[in-house]
């Protein structure tokens, strides 16, 4: 199981939170949030226990949020399943957290 995200798959990330970005006319820091919850989805250790002292709302995103972030994804990762895509992310959101290779 690896927890470390490679310089690659930050890249990768920082692509795509500028993206998200760009196209929502966000700051960075907001951008990020609406991927880590497009992409955990309240599954992750810092959803469970920092989101609510961050002032993150754990609700569902807008479909124009979805689609921003999806384009942005298939921009960067085209081809990239939804595993993959996760594995990468989660990977650089949540540092330490354990994730498995997609196969």
């Amino acid at each position: 199981m690896n927890t470390e995200a490679t310089e690659q798959e930050k890249s990768q990330v920082e692509e795509i939170m500028a993206w998200v970005a760009e196209a929502q006319a966000l700051e960075k820091e907001t951008a990020r949030k609406l991927l880590h919850r497009y992409i955990c989805g309240g599954q992750c250790d810092w959803y469970q226990t920092k989101s609510e002292a961050a002032g993150f709302h754990k609700g569902g995103l807008t479909e124009a949020e979805k689609a921003t972030v999806q384009s942005a994804v298939s921009e960067v990762l085209p081809g990239a399943s939804e595993e993959e895509v996760w594995y990468v992310v989660h990977g650089v959101l949540c540092p330490g957290h354990p994730r498995t290779r997609p196969s």
